[in-house]
């Protein structure tokens, strides 16, 4: 299948490479072996992510580590409502699913597309043909009491400031409750995609980053901020031979996850 992206949306084939290419190792990490399908159905030339080893371990240990924390939020709300913004070709559903939760995927309409012909349909997943800043593609996800999980991996740190801010705003706007677990770059990679080992393959650029995510409160300070994950943690647990001297430096400029939670019934309450 030919697959024609272009900007932001053909990063999409980085972490579908990883995933797969971790799949075909002696001793995967995640062992997914869907995406690894997928990859096999794509014409595209994958070759050039060969040598990224850098972004290849890190890309893992941060799937890894979203996947988890994904999965302590479902645990403890097993009938809730997950949206992945962004979502690419991601598989992280498929390996998270408990059998009951609902799950929307948001990404531009042709990745939705892309998603139709190589993913199989599931009752409980659907898919929204939007941009993340279109702030009407909220008004598509079904009225609940259950909680919300937002995820977003590997997409703020394409946006602008400014974008940012817009899509927090929409969330706040537009949600009456929810926990959002964010993937950031870190300040260190701005404008420096081009000397990237994956995404200087592509149109696109670092234009948002963080170093401890309290600077998305000054963006949006209905949010509350409960957690910052360096994902250099979860790395360090892999068998990384030389590259295990880079870590300390890795751990300095290193994404990071952060979590948030917004309520606004406590706003209700008062007035």
């Amino acid at each position: 299948m030919k697959l024609k992206l272009d900007g932001v949306a053909e990063t999409l084939f980085i972490t579908l490479y990883i995933r797969a290419k971790d799949a075909m190792s002696d001793k995967p990490i995640l062992n997914d072996k869907l995406s690894l399908e997928i990859m096999g159905k794509i014409d595209y030339d994958f070759d050039k992510f060969n040598s990224s080893k850098g972004s290849y371990f890190g890309t893992l240990a941060r799937i890894r580590v979203m996947d988890r924390e994904a999965k302590k939020f479902i645990e403890e709300h097993p009938n809730c409502t997950v949206v992945s913004v962004g979502c690419g070709l991601d598989t992280r559903f498929e390996r998270i699913d408990n059998g009951k939760i609902k799950w929307y995927n948001l990404d531009f309409p042709e990745v939705i597309e892309a998603r139709k012909n190589l993913l199989q349909p599931n009752d409980r997943v659907v898919d929204i043909p939007k941009s993340a800043l279109d702030s009407t593609w909220t008004t598509e996800i079904a009225k609940s009491e259950e909680p919300i999980l937002i995820i977003s991996e590997g997409v703020l740190m394409y946006f602008s400031e400014e974008e940012v801010k817009q899509f927090l705003e929409i969330l706040t706007d537009s949600l009456e409750e929810f926990e959002a677990q964010f993937d950031f770059s870190h300040t260190f990679l701005l404008n420096k995609g081009k000397k990237h080992d994956t995404v200087k393959h592509m149109n696109a650029e670092f234009r948002y980053g963080i170093v401890d995510g309290s600077e998305i409160l000054k963006l949006n300070p209905k949010l509350k901020q409960t957690a910052c994950i360096n994902f250099t943690d979860e790395l360090s647990t892999f068998k990384l031979g030389v590259f295990r001297l880079a870590l300390p430096l890795f751990r300095k400029v290193n994404n990071r996850l952060c979590k948030y939670v917004y309520s606004n019934k406590q706003e209700k309450e008062m007035i």
